[in-house]
């Protein structure tokens, strides 16, 4: 595993449930405000010299036992990772639930993590309507893994998360309404705000809606799913 970084401990991640949360490197999307490029482009990936070997991860799980309940694999995209479903193994025998996030570009593995019972919780992203998401991409993206992915997320047994992180000028009222449409029914929903800082392209310079605007996104979603929620 190529990992990145780790959050030792968090509250945040999943609500009353102590988690850590590792980061993964290298992405096969290449969303224009990405936050954190050097771990997404190759050339950048190719300077890093200092990831965290596995080994010291799953020690420091061990030492986190009586006091963790979750590890939360998050990317840049975990599921490009050619050693994600052993990892997984690795924690689940060691008693922690897992929980993953990823873009959906990989569906194959999702069904395989499933198939194994070693992931309790999806969070996927719903970067937006897969007929204008590439205007939102700098890289051609797979529509038919996209779809598929949401499918066996919503029939899976466990539970799962929608989310899409929506930007002013791009996400509007008119269009969103085909998000919510090509999601439902599901479970949970939530919505993101986007926040400028170090974005993958220099030039996206799009900005964030306001409290009111984003309730009236939720308007939209409460007509078709219950559970919708707004991250600020």
């Amino acid at each position: 595993m190529l990992i990145s970084w780790i959050q030792k401990t968090t509250l945040l991640d999943y609500p009353s449930k102590v988690s850590c949360i590792i980061f993964t490197a290298w992405c096969n999307l290449r969303c224009s405000y990405c936050h954190n490029s050097e771990f997404v482009l190759p050339e950048k990936i190719a300077k890093i010299k200092d990831f965290i070997p596995e080994l010291i991860f799953l020690n420091f799980l061990k030492t986190k036992i009586w006091i963790l309940d979750w590890v939360v694999i998050c990317g840049w995209e975990p599921t490009i990772q050619k050693d994600l479903v052993e990892f997984c193994k690795k924690i689940k025998d060691m008693w922690f639930l897992v929980k993953l996030d990823t873009n959906g570009q990989n569906p194959d593995i999702l069904a395989e993590l499933l198939t194994y019972n070693l992931v309790d919780y999806i969070a996927m992203d719903i970067k937006w309507d897969y007929e204008n998401l590439e205007n939102l991409l700098w890289i051609k993206y797979n529509k038919i893994d996209y779809l598929k992915s949401i499918e066996i997320i919503k029939t899976s047994w466990i539970n799962y998360e929608f989310r899409t992180t929506i930007v002013k000028n791009y996400h509007t009222l008119e269009n969103f309404e085909k998000v919510v449409k090509q999601i439902f029914p599901c479970k949970k929903y939530f919505l993101q705000n986007y926040r400028w800082w170090n974005t993958l392209n220099p030039n996206f310079n799009w900005e964030s809606f306001n409290s009111t605007e984003l309730l009236e996104f939720r308007e939209i979603w409460v007509k078709y799913i219950e559970n919708c929620e707004i991250r600020l």
